[in-house]
């Protein structure tokens, strides 16, 4: 089984005035991936990366299913960790998809997301593994966050797009616990802030991934993550959360990437270019990132329009 990762360009709404929360905005990218391999077996052995954290997933299924049989799993390609490419659910539905083709247990990706507690706010990791793709989803009921958020669109990404993203070697705390926080922290954004996000989504994001119009999806990046990282200044101490990221992200943008944006929390960050672009532009980030005492790597994505790939032997 091969899974995308994901960029996550945004939220929509944390004021949940009407009655929804969250909402988010994001795309499906071939790389980085997970590999992993899994057979029947009589107990449960796993080996390769991030092996405890398999080990947990494949348990929880378990339990949930109520299944007596086991698995020889392997992860042999990973996606990095608290990087901002949605690793963490990746790993989760590998696992129980998996589970589920070698017990024909016909669980969907929506499922074996909510039994490991996945998609608490953003559904665009679950929605990349299953589709692929660009998608926009509808967040959670305020009085009811249980399941998944709705599929508000999906849409599938030109071919000739490339997703250059940059990853620099700095620290990440803004998961787990401090994520929550985090949250908690921040009051709600003014009702203006949020209308801007979801005019430039629905009436400039949308149209262009659908018109194939590169020029004015990568000004829609760029709007929406400007707007949202002036909002979380409070928590992540500027506009993006390490001022490698910010230098990175006006490197990109001076070199002529036609959109910017740090996914998530970061540390990973990422310019939008064509084809004949990806390969200049990564080479140019990947000597910049490492000046000056700094260190990182780059390397140019190509839009995953199909989601996870399941192999049956």
């Amino acid at each position: 089984m091969t899974t995308p990762s994901r960029l996550h360009f945004s939220m929509v709404d944390l004021r949940g005035d009407l009655g929804r929360i969250f909402g988010s905005v994001g795309v499906a990218i071939d790389r980085p991936k997970i590999v992993l391999k899994a057979r029947q077996a009589d107990g449960l052995n796993v080996s390769g990366s991030r092996a405890d954290r398999v080990r947990s997933y494949a348990e929880a299924i378990l339990q949930s299913t109520g299944l007596e049989g086991g698995a020889d799993i392997e992860v042999s390609c990973d996606i990095p960790e608290h990087a901002g490419f949605g690793s963490g659910t990746q790993l989760a539905l590998a696992v129980g998809a998996a589970f589920s083709e070698l017990y024909d247990l016909g669980l969907s990706t929506e499922e074996v997301a909510l039994r490991l507690n996945r998609s608490r706010r953003s559904g665009v990791g679950t929605y990349a593994f299953d589709q692929g793709g660009f998608i926009v989803d509808g967040g959670h009921r305020v009085d009811s966050r249980e399941g998944i958020p709705p599929l508000v669109f999906r849409a599938d990404v030109p071919e000739g797009w490339r997703f250059v993203a940059g990853v620099p070697d700095i620290p990440n705390y803004h998961h787990g616990r401090v994520e929550e926080e985090a949250f908690k922290r921040l009051g709600p954004p003014p009702a203006a802030l949020i209308g801007e996000i979801s005019r430039i989504v629905l009436l400039k994001m949308i149209p262009a991934v659908l018109e194939a119009d590169i020029e004015a999806f990568g000004e829609a990046m760029t709007g929406v993550d400007y707007k949202f990282g002036s909002f979380w200044k409070e928590v992540q101490g500027g506009v993006f959360s390490h001022p490698t990221i910010e230098a990175g992200i006006e490197f990109l943008m001076k070199e002529g990437a036609l959109g910017v944006g740090q996914s998530s929390w970061g540390p990973a960050f990422y310019g939008l270019t064509d084809s004949a672009g990806g390969s200049r532009l990564s080479s140019s980030l990947e000597a910049f990132l490492n000046e000056g005492g700094r260190r990182g790597t780059s390397f140019v994505a190509r839009p995953d329009n199909d989601g996870a790939l399941i192999k049956v032997e």
